[in-house]
């Protein structure tokens, strides 16, 4: 017998920190999304007992205020420690890493798939090739040359830049690069240039709207590890303009083969049906909000080399939340 939409389980998520396609935006380094799976009553409960530990005249107990003082990092802590194992899962992407994955994904794959090379079949390729010019790009090269080709990628994407100026950028990072060897990786962006004429053609007919925005990946991502061991559910989602719009794109996944399987295979279906809330009307969405927000703190504090002693409290709850992320591979000693 089939499960009706209204009994299925429902998965509520919120994010933390979108600058939607501004990747670069230094105050918001760190993207989250988190989803929550907890029961009404037991939801209710953990909000209104942080809710009772806080000033009366407080109207919603977002994570940034509360985030803000003692009293409101203790009830944040407590409540985490309330919620079930496997209950919160979320999802973080370094923005400034991403830009780098998403040149490779955009021009680079493209070339050498008719090269006959798949980049994502050879298991850890794509990223492995983002990884190395995101670590070496600044050392190996002027980090203010790095530094303003991954602006005009960025500004490329946005129809902000043309690509004469994204490949100017790429020329000026190789004249400032000594080491050959890694000269050559940028030779490689460079032999990519018909792609990127071809793509910025694309581009301009708004073919890859969002392209950049980290929300769409971050939650299929998720949804997927909700939909392994819940099967299938109802998401709700705080309102956001790039899911909405994004929502049919989600729902026919499933119709696209799937780059990293082999011939005939297709994406996984994402296991439920899209549906949008305010935080107001559902405690579950105010619980995925402090979610969101301690994972990206953590992981910005994190990401940073330091922080502060409320951000290393909260590696203990933020690591067993996190299922997967777009985030750069440690190097190797």
């Amino acid at each position: 017998m089939s499960t009706s939409s209204s009994e299925r389980p429902v998965v509520y998520v919120d994010e933390s920190a979108n600058s939607g396609q501004n990747l670069l935006d230094p105050h918001q380094p760190v993207f989250t999304v988190a989803g929550v799976h907890l029961p009404d009553d037991l939801a209710a409960s953990i909000v209104d007992e942080v809710r009772g530990q806080l000033p009366r005249n407080l109207r919603e107990p977002k994570y940034t205020s509360l985030a803000g003082s003692s009293r409101g990092r203790k009830a944040l802590m407590n409540a985490f420690s309330r919620l079930p194992t496997g209950s919160v899962r979320t999802y973080l992407v370094d923005k400034r890493f991403m830009v780098m994955a998403k040149m490779v994904n955009v021009i680079v794959e493209p070339m050498a798939h008719r090269n006959g090379y798949n980049l994502y079949q050879r298991k850890g390729a794509l990223l492995a090739l983002a990884n190395l010019l995101h670590m070496a790009g600044p050392v190996m090269g002027d980090a203010d040359a790095y530094d303003r080709m991954l602006h005009a990628f960025v500004n490329w994407v946005r129809q902000k830049a043309t690509t004469d100026e994204l490949y100017a950028a790429v020329a000026a990072l190789k004249t400032s690069v000594q080491n050959q060897r890694f000269a050559e990786w940028l030779e490689v962006l460079e032999s990519c240039r018909p792609v990127a004429d071809e793509t910025a053609a694309e581009i301009a007919s708004q073919r890859h709207r969002d392209e950049l925005d980290p929300a769409i990946p971050s939650l299929y991502a998720l949804a997927n590890t909700f939909g392994q061991t819940l099967g299938r559910f109802r998401l709700v989602h705080d309102r956001s303009k790039v899911v909405d719009r994004n929502t049919t794109r989600l729902h026919t996944v499933h119709l696209f083969p799937d780059p990293a399987g082999g011939p005939g295979e297709f994406m996984a279906p994402l296991m439920g049906a899209i549906e949008f809330a305010d935080s107001k009307d559902h405690p579950q969405l105010q619980v995925a909000d402090w979610a969101a927000g301690a994972t990206r703190q953590w992981a910005q504090e994190m990401a940073g080399g330091g922080g502060d002693q409320f951000s290393r409290e909260l590696e203990s709850v933020a690591q067993l939340w996190l299922v997967d992320g777009i985030w750069p591979a440690p190097v190797e000693s």
